[in-house]
């Protein structure tokens, strides 16, 4: 199986990633601390990619990733009313380029062991969809072996019935699915504190996160 992995993700500015981290966080370091996020997720998972795709938005910033000049990726503006728009196109895109397994993650869970991607692929051979469920009710990942645009509709995006939802969704159509482990997200200022205390016990699976962390929370 050709293993197509998609990260989708803000590009960092002040404004536009981690508000709800103020005013326990500054402007400044939620942009610093989605750098770290953005990173670990391009390095973990460059290794297991046939081809990445990062899809970004606002679609103006482009030039943000010229840093990252010895990653192989393609970037690809995001397009959509909403989320779930957003993500069937990035889908749509991946598909449309010869992958028969696609994978798409956020960068809100640094922490997510990798082994969950090789899980996520290992049963796309098997099954139609895949999802990791978050504690808050969203999901870190979704893979799909078959691209249906019913799988995100109607579903309220960024709320406690995400996973739900697009787990209803999926299985009314037919599509067997499979069930990573539950991980979390890092939205709020007390996810800060699990998050350190993830990295201690692991630092390896997170570097940059575990840095800024080093750096910026006592």
């Amino acid at each position: 199986m050709k293993r197509t992995i998609i990260i989708m993700t803000k590009v960092p500015r002040a404004g536009n990633v981690k508000t709800r981290l103020q005013p326990f966080l500054s402007a400044a370091q939620c942009v610093s601390l989605s750098e770290a996020f953005l990173e670990d997720a391009i390095n973990k998972v460059q290794s297991r990619a046939d081809d990445l795709i990062i899809a970004f938005s606002p679609s103006s910033e482009r030039d943000y990733f010229a840093k990252f000049e010895n990653n192989k990726f393609v970037l690809l503006k995001q397009k959509g009313k909403n989320l779930g728009e957003k993500m069937f196109d990035a889908f749509q895109f991946a598909f449309e380029h010869d992958s028969d397994g696609v994978v798409m993650i956020g960068t809100d869970s640094p922490t997510f062991p990798a082994k969950f991607i090789d899980l996520a692929f290992e049963n796309l051979k098997n099954t139609d969809a895949v999802l990791g469920e978050t504690t808050d009710g969203g999901f870190y990942l979704i893979g799909l072996r078959t691209l249906r645009k019913e799988i995100f509709a109607g579903v309220e995006w960024s709320s406690t019935k995400t996973f739900q939802q697009t787990t209803e969704n999926i299985r009314k159509i037919g599509l067997k699915l499979f069930h990573l482990p539950i991980w979390f997200d890092t939205d709020f200022p007390e996810d800060l504190l699990k998050l350190q205390n993830n990295l201690t016990e692991n630092s390896d699976i997170a570097p940059k996160t575990f840095h800024w962390l080093k750096e910026n929370i006592v």
